[in-house]
């Protein structure tokens, strides 16, 4: 899959310098914090939604983007033997930590580490979670065969993207779509970014990041030898931004009640949403030079 040229990405070592800045406040900002402050706690619903997940299975687990060890924490008192790999060596260190003072009589394997490029043997995981990681990428393609080829088949790969069809940001999402174009999405792309600038708009926050369509993706996992179960839509970001910034605490506390509608059409109100999937029992991969690393089902 060639990388779209409308869709701002960095550089990994950017990604993990972003991460790393951000690795010790991270986990009391979205963790402890989550609902104490006016933000809404996507990374924290995000976490309980995985967290239902993984509920009834067991065996050996890796996250993937570990970010400051909260899931390897909750994956460890589950009783899996747990792997954990983050870009950022800030976050891994946060990991180590958090492991070593919640779990200290269990043991996780906690290293730097790339999802395009995952140094375990074929087969060896029951379980690979890789939450706000794949939109970061240039493109899918690398990391999702990298899973494929570690999980067990009928394991289970559960990951978070953001929502292409945004239905609470209809400009937003109009934008996005119009940048996918092969002939205007170059033109929408440098008029944003001059609208930005005339009108002195703040940066937003975070880092760039593409965003997927869930039906797309969906049909992705699949030729690539995964089984879509099951799409949870989470961040119900649809309050005006002028009104969020006039009454951030009241917005957040309504968006929060829309998280009943994450397993309803009505989803596509969200800004994220989660996909749980189970690598085929029996895959062939395909003839090599014809498809790069991808698989599809029998």
């Amino acid at each position: 899959m060639t990388p779209d040229p409308h869709v701002e990405t960095l550089e990994k070592d950017e990604v993990a310098k972003h991460f790393t800045s951000l690795s010790q406040a991270y986990n009391r900002k979205n963790y402890f914090l989550a609902g104490k402050r006016a933000k809404y706690p996507d990374i924290f619903r995000r976490h309980q939604y995985i967290l239902e997940m993984v509920e009834r299975l067991r065996g050996r687990a890796m996250d993937v983007g570990c970010g400051s060890g909260e899931m390897l924490c909750e994956l460890l008192a589950r009783g899996f033997s747990v792997v954990g790999i983050d870009l950022s060596t800030g976050m891994v260190q946060a990991s180590r930590a958090l492991v070593a003072q919640r779990v200290p009589d269990r043991h996780a394997q906690i290293q730097v580490g790339d999802v395009e490029q995952l140094g375990f043997a074929d087969g060896v995981f029951d379980v690979v979670i890789a939450a706000g990681v794949i939109e970061y990428l240039a493109e899918d393609d690398k990391a999702l065969a990298e899973i494929h080829r570690v999980l067990k088949p009928g394991g289970t790969f559960i990951f978070s993207v953001h929502n292409l069809l945004h239905l609470g940001r209809p400009l937003t999402t109009t934008r996005d779509l119009l940048r996918m174009t092969p002939i205007i999405g170059s033109g929408v792309a440098r008029v944003s970014r001059a609208l930005r600038h005339a009108l002195n708009l703040a940066p937003n926050n975070g880092i760039p990041g593409r965003r997927h369509a869930p039906a797309a993706l969906r049909k992705k996992l699949r030729r690539m030898g995964f089984v879509p179960q099951e799409t949870v839509f989470y961040h119900f970001n649809v309050t005006p931004r002028f009104l969020k910034r006039r009454c951030p605490n009241s917005c957040v506390r309504w968006e929060e009640r829309l998280e009943i509608l994450a397993r309803t059409p009505f989803g596509y109100f969200a800004n994220q949403f989660i996909v749980r999937a189970t690598k085929a029992a029996q895959t062939l991969a395909l003839l090599a030079g014809t498809c790069h690393g991808v698989f599809v089902e029998l």
